[in-house]
C-alpha cells in the first residue's frame, strides 16, 4: 500500500519542475480582471483569512497586524479577506485576541488597515465571525460559557456550551447587523459572513450540533433559519449594492454532519442576498481537511467549488493548497468551475508568491510545506502566527529595513559553512545586506536534513520544492554555492574571512544499539531496505524512516517506547502522519515485545539530534583563524530543535551582519 495516491486529476501537476509548474500562458486567466458585485478585482488571487493574533490583547488592530498586511497586498493579492472579525467579544471570539468589530471605538483601528491596504492597490474585506461552541469556557469573559444551537459539545473543544434562547438568537442576529455596518464605516471593501469550519453558522445548520426541536432545529428549512437570518440582516443594513461574500463548509466530513447536498441547497437559498460563495469543508472535528498537511494532494477541495458553481449564477472561490497547482486552478477557471483562487499559509510562506510567479521566478517562491506548525504549535500553543520557512511572517517592518545594503556599513567577506536551512537563511540575509557571500557544502547538494526528510514520499514534493527555492534564491542574491566542498583553516575562502558562519547541524543524542543503522544515514543515502524492517524511535525521523522502509514494500514496525508516535511534531501533524503509516501496513508499538521481532530484521535507529555542548565542536581548526575573524554559529547545531529554530536563527544571525 502506498502512502500517498497520485491518482487524482491534480495529483502530478503544478509541482515544481514538473508539467505546467507554475510559469506561463497557462496562468494568464488567473492574472485577468473579474468582478464580485460591483467591484473588479484586478486579478483572481484573494487571501485567504487566516488567525495570527497579531491584534492587540484587546482586539485592536496593531502595527504588526498592518505590515503583516499590507506586505501581502505588495505581493499581489487582489482582495485580502481580515481574518475572523469577531462581532461578540464576550462569548464567540476564536481563541486569543483575533479582531474585534463588536463597538465603534474599534472603527478607527480598522479604518487605518483599510487605507494602508489600499495604498498598495489591494482591497480588503472583513470576515464576520461568531465561534459559537467551538470557543472554549476559558476564552470567555467571566467563564459563562459560550453559545450554540443546542447543548452538545465539540470534541475538538471539550466544553459544554449553552443552548441559545430565542433572544440570544435575535441578539447575535443584531451583532452580525451591527458589525456589518461598522464594516461599511471603516472602509471595507467587501463583507464576509464566515459560515463554515464549524463555527456558529455551520452550527445551525449541522444535524449534529443542532438538535433543537423549535422552528431553528430538526428539518433543513428550521436549521437554515438563523444563518438566513444573519444573511438578510446584513444585507439589509448594507444595501443592495455592497459586495458581501458567504463562506461555507459545503459539507462537515463528520459523522451526522451536514452533507453536500444540504450545503448546495442552502448555497441557492441564499444566493439572492450573497455575491459571491468563498466553498470549502469540514469543522475543527475534521481539522485535516481544513489544513491540509503533507500527503494529501492539493485541490482537493475545488470539486466542491464546482459544485456550487454549477448551480449558482454568482462567482465562487476555491482552495487548498491552491499554490502548489495554480496551473490546474487556472483550468479550473478558465472552464468556469470557479472564479477565484483563494490562498491562505501560501500567502503566510511567502508574501510575494503572485508577483515571482507572474514574473516566471516560480523557482523562487517558497511553497507552505503543510507541516502546520503555524496552526498545531504555535496558536494552539498560544503564541502569534509564525512559519516555520518564513523568519520574516510578523516581523515585515523589522525585516524590510534590514534586508537592504546598509548605508555607510563595510562590505565584508562572509563564508557560512553548511547548507541547510539555517546557513541558507544566513547566507541569503546577509547577502541582501549587501556582503559579499560564500557558502561551503560538505555533501553535493544543499538542504541538510530537509534534503534528507524528502526520503520519504509522502513529503517528497514539499521538501524538494524547499530545497529547490534556496537554490535559486542564492543565486538571485548573488551567494556563490560549494557543494562537495572540505574546508580548513588554510582555505583561501576563509583567509580572507570578516565573519564566518557555522551551520553544520546539530549532533546526535547517543548511540543506537549494536547492529543498529542510522535511520538518517540510511535515508541520506538512499539504502535499500526489504523484508522485516524495526525502526526504534518516535520522533519524525522515526516515522519518516518508516514510510521509507514502508514505500519500498518492507514490512514495517515502529517501537516508540515510552512516548508517543510523533512527540516531536505538532499533535495535528503527528496523529495525521500516524494515519498514513497505519494505512500503509506500518504498526506502531510501545515495546519490542509486542513486535515480536525476527531475528533476521534490519534494525533503524531514530535518535533525538540537539545542540553541540561546546563551542565550534568537531571544527577546532576554526581557533587557527586570525583574531579579527568573527565566528557566529547559528541553527540546531546552538539551538537545538526543529526547522522553525533554524531559520530563525540562521536569518537573524544574518541581519545582524
Amino acid at each position: 500500500m502506498t502512502l500517498i495516491d497520485r491518482d487524482r486529476s491534480t495529483g502530478t501537476r503544478g509541482v515544481l519542475g514538473g508539467p505546467g509548474g507554475g510559469d506561463g500562458s497557462s496562468l494568464e486567466v488567473l492574472y485577468t480582471p473579474a468582478r464580485i458585485g460591483r467591484l473588479t478585482l484586478k486579478n483572481r488571487f484573494i487571501q485567504s483569512p487566516m488567525h495570527s493574533k497579531f491584534s492587540s490583547e484587546f482586539g485592536e488592530v496593531s502595527d504588526k497586524l498592518t505590515d503583516y498586511l499590507v506586505e501581502r497586498a505588495k505581493g499581489g493579492a487582489a482582495m485580502i479577506i481580515l481574518e475572523n472579525t469577531a462581532v461578540d467579544w464576550a462569548r464567540g471570539r476564536a481563541a486569543g485576541n483575533p479582531v474585534r468589530i463588536d463597538d465603534d471605538l474599534f472603527v478607527a483601528g480598522l479604518s487605518d488597515l483599510t487605507e494602508a491596504v489600499h495604498r498598495e492597490g489591494a482591497m480588503i474585506a472583513t470576515q464576520l465571525h461568531h465561534a459559537g461552541r467551538q470557543c472554549s469556557t476559558a476564552n470567555t469573559e467571566g467563564g459563562v460559557g459560550a453559545l450554540a444551537p443546542s447543548a452538545i459539545t465539540s470534541t475538538a473543544i471539550g466544553d459544554e456550551p449553552h443552548a441559545m434562547t430565542h433572544e440570544q438568537i435575535a441578539e447575535v442576529v443584531q451583532q452580525f447587523r451591527d458589525a456589518a455596518r461598522r464594516s461599511v464605516m471603516a472602509g471595507f471593501d467587501m463583507i464576509e459572513i464566515h459560515g463554515s469550519h464549524g463555527y456558529l453558522l455551520t452550527q445551525f445548520l449541522s444535524p449534529q450540533a443542532n438538535h433543537r426541536t423549535d422552528e431553528y432545529g430538526g428539518s433543513f428549512e428550521n436549521r437554515a433559519r438563523f444563518p438566513l437570518e444573519v444573511v438578510r440582516a446584513v444585507r439589509e443594513e448594507i444595501g443592495p449594492d455592497f459586495p458581501l461574500s458567504y463562506r461555507i463548509s459545503l459539507e462537515e466530513r463528520v459523522e451526522g454532519g451536514m452533507e453536500a447536498d444540504d450545503g448546495l441547497a442552502f448555497c441557492t437559498l441564499i444566493e439572492p442576498y450573497v455575491d459571491v460563495f468563498n466553498v470549502t469543508a469540514a469543522t475543527y472535528e475534521s481539522m485535516d481537511s481544513i489544513f491540509m498537511m503533507q500527503g494529501r494532494e492539493p485541490g482537493e477541495l475545488l470539486p466542491l467549488a464546482a459544485r456550487v458553481k454549477a448551480i449558482v449564477g454568482k462567482p465562487v472561490v476555491g482552495i487548498s493548497r491552491l499554490g502548489w497547482i495554480l496551473d490546474a486552478a487556472a483550468d479550473s477557471v478558465a472552464a468556469g468551475e470557479m472564479d477565484f483562487v483563494a490562498m491562505g499559509r501560501t500567502q503566510l510562506t511567502d508574501a510575494k508568491l503572485i508577483l515571482k510567479v507572474k514574473n516566471g521566478e516560480s523557482d523562487r517562491a517558497r511553497r507552505c510545506i503543510g507541516c502546520n506548525e503555524c496552526v498545531g504549535t504555535f496558536l494552539f500553543g498560544g503564541w502569534r502566527l509564525h512559519c516555520v520557512m518564513n523568519p520574516e511572517l510578523g516581523y515585515e517592518r523589522e525585516a524590510n529595513a534590514l534586508l537592504r545594503p546598509q548605508f555607510g556599513a563595510t562590505r565584508k567577506r562572509v563564508v557560512v559553512i553548511g547548507g541547510g536551512p539555517a546557513g541558507a537563511e544566513a547566507a541569503r540575509a546577509a547577502a541582501l545586506r549587501g556582503h559579499d557571500v560564500q557558502l561551503f557544502e560538505a555533501r553535493d547538494r544543499i538542504g541538510g536534513q530537509v534534503l534528507t526528510a524528502s526520503a520519504a514520499d509522502y513529503k517528497k514534493r514539499e521538501m524538494e520544492a524547499y530545497v529547490t527555492y534556496f537554490e535559486r534564491e542564492l543565486e538571485h542574491v548573488g551567494v556563490r554555492v560549494h557543494t562537495g566542498a572540505a574546508l580548513g583553516a588554510d582555505h583561501p575562502a576563509l583567509v580572507d574571512a570578516d565573519v564566518v558562519v557555522v551551520a553544520t547541524g546539530a549532533r546526535v543524542s547517543a548511540a543506537g544499539e549494536p547492529g543498529a543503522l542510522d535511520a538518517v544515514e540510511v535515508m541520506r543515502t538512499g539504502s535499500p531496505l526489504s523484508g522485516e524492517v524495526l525502526v526504534q524511535g518516535a520522533n519524525e525521523i522515526a516515522l519518516n524512516a518508516a514510510a521509507y522502509a514502508a514505500q519500498q514494500g518492507a514490512q514495517v514496525t515502529v517501537v516508540t517506547g515510552e512516548r508517543a508516535a510523533g512527540y516531536d511534531m505538532n499533535p495535528i501533524l503527528a496523529a495525521h502522519t500516524v494515519q498514513l503509516l497505519e494505512r500503509a501496513g506500518v504498526r506502531i508499538v510501545a515495546d519490542a515485545g509486542a513486535a515480536a521481532v525476527e531475528a533476521s530484521t534490519t534494525t533503524l535507529w531514530a535518535p533525538d539530534w540537539v545542540a553541540d555542548p561546546e563551542p565550534v565542536a568537531g571544527l577546532e581548526w576554526l581557533a587557527g583563524l586570525p583574531g579579527s575573524v568573527e565566528v557566529v554559529e547559528v541553527g540546531a547545531r546552538v539551538k537545538g530543535g526543529r526547522l522553525y529554530q533554524a531559520t530563525q536563527s540562521g536569518f537573524w544571525a544574518g541581519t545582524r551582519i
